[in-house]
């Protein structure tokens, strides 16, 4: 494959990927130039005009003309910054919730297009093309967290998923507790109901804000940091139970490795981590990598001892029925 074949790959993929997100406002139909900003608004929002100038390229009076007619959309919202009343704030307007990612199914229109009938040879085509995905967005940036914060993460329910809130319910956990990619904290706030230390951390400043703001309501003394799961050690505290739910599987064969030796510093030795993930039993479609019990194994073969891997369902906004997923308990050796 060439350049060429590979942009007019791309063309084709966009059209299918745009014909299966519903749009009832006609979004879609906009002039790509206008697409765009939103698009930018998107990576970086709370931005400026001269900002989204700045970035795209494209002159002053088309973003504010494709701010302007985004905003009649309903796809952004504008507001003075009160520390600059000379700039304004450009921030998106979520635009699909749960319901409609779930309706945005790509199998029908992929099948349609390639011509497949057979059920085995589109779930290899959809399985390729979640495996391009990973691989090309594998660097997952605090930008991007932060953007799904405008709206709600298909993984932020607002409670404890139930089998960490089960484990927790059973005295499993113990002493100074860690949850790695915390998001909104509800699994570092179930820690400290219990009276145990806990510390969350989490990329995202949109999500760490959230957290902080619920530990306050509630009356939790859980402390959250704005910070990498590759660079746990930075935070200069050992923990005797960690809880990862929904981190692992979103991490490339490299970055679970880093993100293993990171846990690595922070464990107490026969402290335990609790890992929740997608499991391969779930079937291709939307969501993070599916992930199988070897892989599981193989990440934490050096230091660490596998105690049980069982099956589990995992709560999401984007599946009512919720998702098949693995409960891992793993000791710190």
């Amino acid at each position: 494959m060439d350049g060429f074949e590979l942009y007019d790959l791309g063309r084709k993929l966009m059209k299918i990927g745009e014909d299966a997100i519903p749009d009832p406002t006609g979004i879609n139909r906009l002039p790509i130039g206008v697409r765009h900003v939103l698009t930018d608004v998107f990576s970086h929002p709370g931005t400026s005009i001269t900002e989204i100038t700045e970035r795209t390229g494209f002159p002053a009076g088309h973003i504010e003309a494709s701010v302007a007619t985004l905003r009649a959309a309903g796809a952004l919202a504008t507001t003075v910054d009160p520390a600059a009343p000379e700039r304004t704030v450009v921030r998106p307007v979520p635009r699909h919730g749960a319901a409609d990612r779930a309706a945005a199914t790509v199998d029908g229109k992929l099948a349609e297009a390639a011509g497949i009938q057979e059920a085995d040879q589109l779930k290899d085509l959809v399985t390729t093309l979640e495996m391009l995905a990973r691989r090309l967005s594998r660097r997952l940036t605090p930008e991007h967290f932060n953007a799904q914060y405008a709206g709600t993460p298909p993984w932020d329910t607002g409670r404890p998923q139930p089998a960490l809130l089960r484990i927790a319910r059973s005295g499993a956990l113990r002493g100074r507790v860690l949850e790695a990619g915390c998001g909104t904290g509800e699994h570092a706030l179930m820690a400290a109901a219990l009276g145990l230390p806990a510390v969350g951390v989490d990329p995202a400043s949109a999500a760490i804000a959230i957290a902080r703001r619920k530990a306050e309501e509630r009356g939790l003394p859980a402390r959250f940091v704005v910070g990498s799961a590759f660079e746990l050690g930075e935070l200069g505290e050992q923990f005797d139970t960690a809880l990862d739910s929904g981190l692992f599987h979103v991490f490339s064969d490299e970055e679970r490795a880093r993100y293993v030796d990171s846990l690595s510093t922070v464990m107490a030795p026969e402290g335990r981590l609790f890992l929740l993930c997608f499991s391969d039993r779930q079937p291709p479609g939307n969501g993070p990598r599916r992930v199988s019990q070897d892989e599981i194994r193989t990440s934490f073969a050096d230091g660490w001892r596998i105690d049980s891997i069982d099956p589990a369902t995992m709560d999401n906004n984007n599946n009512p029925e919720g998702v098949q997923a693995w409960l891992a308990t793993i000791t710190r050796i």
